[in-house]
This record gives C-alpha cells, structure tokens and sequence, in this order.
C-alpha cells in the first residue's frame, strides 16, 4: 500500500535520485544545464525549506514526491518514479497538494510534456498562458 507521507531531511538522496532519474527519462533529447548536486544543494536549501513537500512510499521506497509552496499556492515539482506512472500515486499526491491549497493551486509543466498536461487537465488544471522555464530555458505553461 502507498503511504503518503511528509518529507524529512533523511530523504532527501533518493528524493533528488528519483527526480533526477525521472525528469532525465521523460526528457532524454534535452540536456539539464544544472549539475546532480545543483540539483541536491537546490532541493536541500530551497525546495525542502521554502515548499511543503511528501513522498509516496511503497515498501520502504520513495516512488514519488510533491512540493507546494503555500504562500504562492504554487505546485512546483511532483515526480512519480516512470515505474509506478498510471497507477493512481500521482493523483494522490495531487490531491494532498490541493488540501494544502484549497482555494487556488497554480502550476508550470514543460509544453513538450504531453503526459503531464493530460494528466494536470484532468485534474482540473487549464493552460493559461505561455512562458520559458528559468532554470532549463525550454518553453512551458
């Protein structure tokens, strides 16, 4: 059974192991300009202190991992391990998201990621306007 828990600091190697190997498998034609231990330092000194963050657990693994940050009402990162993709943890970790931002929840998903996009319409999420990723530089939502 999943577990939908809050992240601690311990996590925080599988959770930048799996963010990095999952944005790397859905985007294999695109080079991240940032470094694994950019990555690491980023989730450890921003991320992880400025958003809310929870794993999915399975068995003692993290298969996935969501980031909201409150104050924003902003979702900025959910990664779900491409081997537990279409198995309903990303939706839960959409609807923890949404208890911690009931009123309005906003997101940016890459244009190229049409898996995302069907997945953020379905759970009532709408393009609203056009715009380029800061930190990779590709055009987004």
């Amino acid at each position: 059974m999943v577990l939908i828990r809050p992240y601690c600091p311990e996590d925080l190697e599988e959770v930048v192991q799996l963010w990095w190997r999952t944005w790397h498998e859905t985007f294999p034609k695109l080079t991240h300009p940032q470094s694994y231990t950019t990555w690491i330092v980023r989730f450890r000194d921003e991320i992880a202190v400025q958003g809310l963050v929870w794993v999915a657990e399975l068995e003692n693994k993290i298969i996935g991992f969501v980031v909201v940050m409150e104050q924003k009402r902003y979702l900025d990162q959910i990664f779900v391990d491409t081997r537990y993709q279409n198995q309903g943890i990303g939706s839960m970790l959409i609807e923890k998201a949404k208890e911690a931002c009931p009123l309005e929840l906003n997101l940016h998903t890459l244009q190229q990621n049409i898996q995302a996009s069907a997945f953020y319409e379905r759970h009532g999420f709408k393009a609203s306007k056009l715009g380029i990723n800061k930190i990779n530089g590709q055009p987004n939502y």
